[in-house]
């Protein structure tokens, strides 16, 4: 008995793919660097290089011509989970810096 599956949608844009994966690794790295981060300094300096990746590539995926409705959803839900994520470590970063923080005595 063979079974067939059926592609219920187009495939994915390809190019959206690389696009998407050029964002993702330097996100990903950076949240990585904020963890490794040793001064609070630091850390707000990558928090806001984290916003302004996912920012960049929210922009980028809005403004592309040509993309089937899906596949920009699919994206700008993508850099968007990357932003939110993002603005919320970046919110911490500036909270724990105004306020007696983790290690302030």
């Amino acid at each position: 008995m063979v079974i067939e599956t059926f592609a219920l949608e187009p495939p994915v844009n390809e190019t959206l793919v690389t696009t998407c994966q050029m964002f993702l690794v330097p996100s990903t790295i950076l949240f990585a660097a904020v963890g490794v981060a040793n001064t609070r300094f630091v850390k707000l300096l990558v928090c806001l290089l984290g916003v302004a990746v996912a920012g960049l590539w929210i922009y980028r995926v809005w403004l592309w011509t040509g993309l089937s409705l899906i596949d920009r959803r699919t994206g700008v839900g993508l850099a968007g989970l990357f932003a939110f994520c993002w603005v919320l470590t970046l919110l911490h970063q500036l909270m724990s810096m105004v306020s007696g923080g983790y290690d302030r005595r």
